[in-house]
């Protein structure tokens, strides 16, 4: 886990509440079968080995080494006797087995077994001890980290059972482990139900987990790729770890493989693959687990040598808990069954007995989607950038509801549905002005607009707005979507729709009493269950925020005009203009805008003149909606820093002083000024060009904010101004660069899975396309624009059989206005033939085999046809 990251701790009587809900629709497995004492004192070594065997081939979710039980089974046989019947306490017994130099310390059985056993001898009092129940008494609260000491891991995961037992007597030690899986795999506060997952009170990684680590290590890095940008010293290596491994001398192989890979982290994520593996054990034990760990991954996982550290790495990452903090960690499914079972019974004591249920799966997400919601985009948006100053304090009779209502003696004493409420501060009274709201019921979450029939001066001024300005607010709203993802409703419950298509149609829906645009997620969406959440709102709000200023503002001419985008009469910068512009296709733009949602960070990569910077323009362009304020480009290089990239100190001198004094403040660089604009305007995409990506020293330029790119919804403090930083989710990053480019850094595999990457080759069909579209409706030469496409066939074709397909030469070095014969010989003796020199090494005498006379020559050649065979037969 992630330095500076800690765990929400979970209250347990919710969380027993569900999961005794959860008993009625998800199976539980009953307790595990007891281990026979008897029969290890009656049963032969033959027997007991036989017995074992299919014992850990059904507690082990991968065998490493399976014939360990029946080559040691004497010494398993007096240390089952010890842990069964020795008087010492269990938790020395435990460690005398599991210990490095314990007195019945088998290397090759670890944690895994020894607790199955454990589990087997006395179901109906001791603890389930696995990974999963250590990780779920962490969640409630019960366990601090115990090291790696046996003795007291063991003692503490036992007084956190006899915890949860005296809160929960009903249940049985089996099903306290049950409940302790389920609060280790909680996310947020959704309990999880339904089956337990293979391998759920497992000690190392299933064989599911060890395919998908190498599908995303395989992804991340292809094999062919890897084999091909090895260092000679490290495939050296690799061979000397095979070949010692066959051989059998594990400590020159455990040797090789460190050479091999260094770093070490693979060899700290061992324990997270196999158990057995602890860093306490002598050297020569730990290099003879490390063999049959990756015989077993090279043969049954097809995993190559050197892709195996990588793999190792992958599956501990997997094990990692979720970082907590204190954000919005969702709504639940408890949520909207605690609201439904309010309506039906609605008194006090119903809720003096569901009181710390109320507040964990009700009021604090509530505080929390409140404080998010005014953190992200209220405060530094409405409040700061707009001077609407709107109530944010998320307190009872505030911007929260208060879960009581004053019945007077008429219903019940508690309000079913839930609002936060966003409205100035200066009408002191939320149902006198509009609203930006958040509705909680047990059918699930609305969110948008609000404006009801007590704002009279609000909706007076909003009304106005709307028949004056209807066009314009038409157009702003349009080009955030709203039409399209969001509903116009006329009634308080939110259940009357109407449809809106049309500025007319948005004259008429105005003319009600009660207004309010907005969405709706229902109570089984998952989206109310995230952190994302908090960023969907923000969001509708900021697309909305049109139809709040017509209430907010007596002439909101000036945001409309920004929010509409391209003025009245300017062509839209589509798809088609894309097309028209780049001359990729459809099917290509599809690819690249799906891997943009995906990550929001892409690399355009190819060889020089490939059009990657023009494109990366048309997209980002095509991104925002053609709002030239929203795109951003840097051309990085080896000396651009941190300090201009994301902040740093600057020297300024001080105005007014006679001294010439100087003074050093903490000044914003480009990232964090791009991010600055980017928030205030959530609902508008911005799209920030880093041209040459690899021409700087990414890591360093980047620090910190790498881990941002993948994580937006959390924040980090940066180092000079000490302030929480944010990347907004509507920040897109495309950057260009040629990974062939001698002077540039390689990028490391942080930086490469936080982005998806796009190859843009040399392509004759988009040079075609381009000499086409320049073509005269008479030609002089019809031949002309066809033989610079065969030269350039030709040129590529050669290239690549000589040097290969990364040493070729883009299309865009022929794409010269008003090309013709002068001009394509200029192109070629002053900007194609230098890069054919640098690709042959500075050869002058190779160039011969590259002069357009022969490249068409061939060309044409093996273009035309061969000459038919005449047939003698009758």
């Amino acid at each position: 886990m992630s330095s500076g990251f800690r765990l929400r701790v979970l209250p347990l009587a919710p969380l027993l509440t569900a999961f005794r809900a959860a008993r009625g629709v998800a199976p539980f497995a009953s307790a595990p079968a007891r281990l026979n004492v008897r029969f290890l004192d009656s049963a032969t070594d033959e027997e007991l080995a036989t017995a074992l065997d299919t014992f850990i081939r059904t507690t082990q979710p991968i065998l490493f080494r399976p014939e360990l039980v029946s080559q040691r089974v004497r010494l398993i046989r007096h240390a089952l006797n010890h842990l069964v019947r020795a008087s010492d306490p269990l938790p020395d017994r435990l460690a005398h087995c599991l210990t490095p130099g314990g007195v019945y310390t088998l290397p090759g059985l670890g944690p895994a077994f020894w607790s199955a056993i454990l589990s087997r001898i006395d179901p109906d009092t001791g603890p389930v001890w696995c990974p999963a129940t250590e990780t779920g008494l962490q969640r409630l609260g019960m366990l601090r980290d115990g090291g790696a000491d046996v003795r007291a891991r063991f003692e503490a995961v036992s007084r956190g059972f006899d915890a949860v037992r005296r809160h929960a007597p009903d249940l049985p030690p089996f099903e306290v482990g049950q409940f302790l899986e389920r609060v280790s795999r909680t996310r947020g506060r959704e309990f999880p139900t339904g089956s337990v997952p293979d391998g759920a009170f497992a000690w190392a990684a299933t064989p599911g987990r060890v395919e998908q680590a190498v599908r995303e290590v395989r992804t991340r890095v292809p094999l062919a790729h890897r084999m091909r940008s090895t260092p000679d010293e490290c495939l050296n290596a690799v061979r000397e770890f095979a070949a010692a491994s066959a051989a059998g001398d594990s400590p020159a192989a455990f040797g090789a493989f460190r050479t091999a890979f260094p770093d070490g982290r693979w060899e700290t994520a061992l324990p997270a693959l196999d158990d057995a593996y602890l860093p306490a054990l002598p050297e020569n034990d730990r290099a003879a687990l490390w063999c049959e760990v990756s015989a077993v991954l090279r043969d049954r996982f097809k995993v190559h040598p050197l892709e195996l550290a990588d793999v190792v790495t992958a599956v501990a990452d997997a094990r990692c808990p979720e970082p907590g903090g204190d954000g919005f960690a969702g709504f639940c499914s408890d949520t909207f069954a605690f609201l439904g079972e309010l309506a039906e019974a609605n008194a006090k004591d119903w809720m003096a007995e569901h009181r710390d249920r109320y507040q964990f799966v009700l009021r604090e997400p509530l505080v929390e989607l409140c404080e998010a919601v005014a953190e992200r985009y209220i405060h530094p948006v409405l409040n700061r950038e707009h001077g609407w100053d709107l109530e944010c304090d998320a307190r009872s009779g505030r911007a929260v509801t208060s879960i009581c209502k004053n019945d007077f003696g008429r219903g019940g004493p508690y309000q079913p549905v839930q609002w936060i409420t966003f409205y100035r501060k200066a009408l002191a009274n939320k149902r006198a002005d509009a609203q930006f709201f958040v509705r909680v019921a047990d059918d699930g979450v609305h969110y948008g607009f609000h404006l009801g029939r007590s704002a009279r001066e609000a909706g007076k001024q909003f009304r106005r707005n709307i028949q004056e300005h209807a066009d314009a607010i038409f157009r702003a709203l349009h080009t955030g979507n709203v039409f399209a993802e969001c509903r116009f409703w006329t009634d308080d419950d939110l259940t009357t729709e109407v449809a809106v298509r049309s500025a007319a149609d948005l004259r008429a829906w105005a003319v009600h009493k009660t207004l309010a645009i907005g969405k709706r997620l229902p109570s089984e969406s998952p989206l109310l269950r995230r952190e994302d959440l908090t960023g969907e709102i923000l969001l509708t709000f900021d697309r909305l925020l049109p139809a709040f200023a017509c209430a907010a503002e007596g002439d909101p001419r000036a945001l409309l005009s920004r929010r509409a985008g391209a003025p009245d009469g300017a062509p839209p910068y589509d798809p088609a203009s894309f097309h028209r512009e780049t001359f990729l296709s459809e099917v290509w733009l599809d690819r690249v805008l799906g891997l943009l949602r995906l990550k929001r960070q892409l690399v355009l990569q190819g060889v020089p003149g490939t059009g990657k910077t023009h494109v990366a323009r048309c997209l980002a362009r095509l991104l925002a909606g053609d709002r030239a304020d929203c795109v951003r480009l840097v051309q990085f290089h080896p000396s651009y820093s941190y300090e201009e990239f994301v902040e740093g100190i600057r020297a300024r001198p001080v105005e007014g002083s006679a001294r010439g004094e100087i003074a050093f403040p903490v000044e914003d660089g480009l990232l964090c000024q791009f991010a600055e604009q980017a928030r205030a305007r959530p609902s508008e995409p911005h799209v920030l060009i880093v041209d040459e990506l690899n021409r700087g020293n990414v890591s360093r330029i980047f620090g910190e904010l790498l881990y941002l790119l993948e994580y937006r919804d959390q924040a980090i403090t940066l180092p000079y101004s000490r302030r929480e930083f944010r990347l907004p989710e509507n920040v897109f990053v495309l950057a260009t660069m040629n990974p062939l480019d001698r002077s540039a850094v390689s990028l490391d595999h942080a930086l490469r899975r936080r982005f998806s990457f796009v190859d843009m080759p040399a392509d004759a069909v988009v040079l075609a396309s381009w000499l086409e579209s320049r073509a005269d409706a008479e030609p002089t030469d019809p031949t002309f624009n066809p033989r610079v496409v065969l030269l350039f066939e030709e040129l590529n074709r050669r290239l690549a059989r000589d040097l290969g397909p990364d040493r070729q030469i883009g299309h865009s070095f022929f794409m010269v206005p008003e090309l013709d014969h002068d001009k394509l010989a200029a192109v070629w003796t002053h900007h194609v033939r230098p890069v054919l020199l640098d690709y042959l090494g500075g050869r002058e005498e190779r160039l011969a085999d590259y002069t357009p006379e022969r490249l068409v020559g061939a060309g044409e050649r093996r273009r035309k046809p061969k000459p038919s065979v005449p047939n003698d037969e009758p």
